[in-house]
């Protein structure tokens, strides 16, 4: 058996993924500095994993992060390479995560989307990675069961803390436009503003107000990740028109829970969302908010009214999840990739 040290199991994905390894491997959390505990922010001693030679370990399987001991090790990868931003590119510590990264210790790049991929490709090339290294590696996802449905309203469902960056108020404009008191809308979040969106106080107090105000609307906040599995296991439907995201884990979440999904065609999403199989795709991109809300309003219309669609679609999700984000297909790659890493 040969022992795989990992250095995160804090995300939901995380922990499903590394708690279910390959066939012939057991993965081992690390020991290194916990700078996150320690309220340590920067970028470089954050994403750069120094492991104490306290437990054994054949390979080293880190996530966005740098390995700075001489051993073997795989980087599973859902942005830009080194993730040492804003550190400047001519810093010598930037330099040296580009040396490592080309170096023999670094034996594959697994990116998590073929968007991810591209985004880095060209400029690690440049930085001497060899391209043979570099591989696509989705994450896999739990599959459930449906769970007893709302037989009187349509339940839609909407989870982010990123309420305004993942879409929330368009979404919020689309419910209001549907008029419909045979639906209901669910809405897990922290009503958050983080980053890549940030609206005016006057667009907040309207979200916040039409969220009071409306009977037919949910808001649950604080909700332990458990909780939120089994809310997409009652919904009819799952609505996230993100404007900006490395990968939206929510939506496959959504999908693995037999949901069809209204996103956005941004990043990585068109590789989990397949337009007019199991949702549809809106782009957001130079449009008016209005305009995407009409959007998300028309597709919540059809699903509402036409129950073959709506059904076809909650089945195809299931397949997708099944064909590119079940367990056992990351487990059969990962076991070929970390075999030829230890040679």
């Amino acid at each position: 058996m040969r022992i795989v040290g990992i250095s995160n199991k804090t995300r939901y994905w995380q922990h499903y993924c590394f708690s279910n390894p390959p066939d012939g491997y057991r993965y081992s959390r690390m020991v290194d500095l916990p700078w996150h505990v320690l309220g340590v922010k920067n970028q470089f001693l954050s994403h750069t994993k120094l492991f104490f030679p306290l437990k054994p370990a054949d390979l080293y399987h880190t996530y966005n992060s740098v390995v700075a001991n001489r051993r073997p090790w795989v980087i599973e990868v859902e942005s830009y390479l080194p993730r040492y931003k804003p550190m400047s590119e001519s810093h010598p510590l930037y330099k040296w995560g580009q040396r490592r990264l080309a170096s023999d210790d670094c034996k594959t790049l697994l990116f998590t989307s073929e968007y991810t991929a591209r985004m880095n490709r060209d400029k690690l090339i440049a930085m001497g990675v060899d391209p043979a290294k570099m591989t696509v590696l989705y994450r896999a996802v739990e599959q459930y069961q449906p769970g007893e449905k709302d037989p009187q309203r349509f339940t839609i469902l909407f989870a982010g803390n990123g309420f305004y960056r993942k879409g929330g108020t368009e979404l919020l404009k689309a419910f209001q436009r549907l008029g419909r008191a045979d639906a209901q809308l669910w809405i897990v979040s922290t009503l958050e503003v983080d980053w890549g969106v940030f609206p005016k106080a006057e667009d907040i107090a309207w979200v916040e107000r039409t969220i009071a105000d409306d009977p037919r609307i949910t808001l649950h906040r604080g909700v332990p990740h458990e909780r939120l599995l089994q809310l997409m296991r009652r919904a009819h439907a799952f609505v996230s028109t993100t404007f900006s995201d490395p990968f939206n884990n929510t939506v496959l979440e959504a999908m693995g829970a037999q949901l069809p999904v209204i996103s956005s065609n941004v990043s990585s999403i068109p590789e989990i969302v397949e337009h007019g199989r199991n949702g549809w795709l809106i782009p957001v991109t130079d449009r008016t908010s209005d305009a995407i809300a009409d959007d998300i309003c028309a597709h919540l219309r059809t699903w509402m009214d036409d129950d073959p669609i709506y059904r076809r679609m909650c089945s195809e999700s299931l397949s997708i999840v099944r064909e590119k984000f079940d367990l056992r297909v990351r487990n059969a790659r990962l076991e070929r990739i970390y075999d030829l890493a230890l040679g």
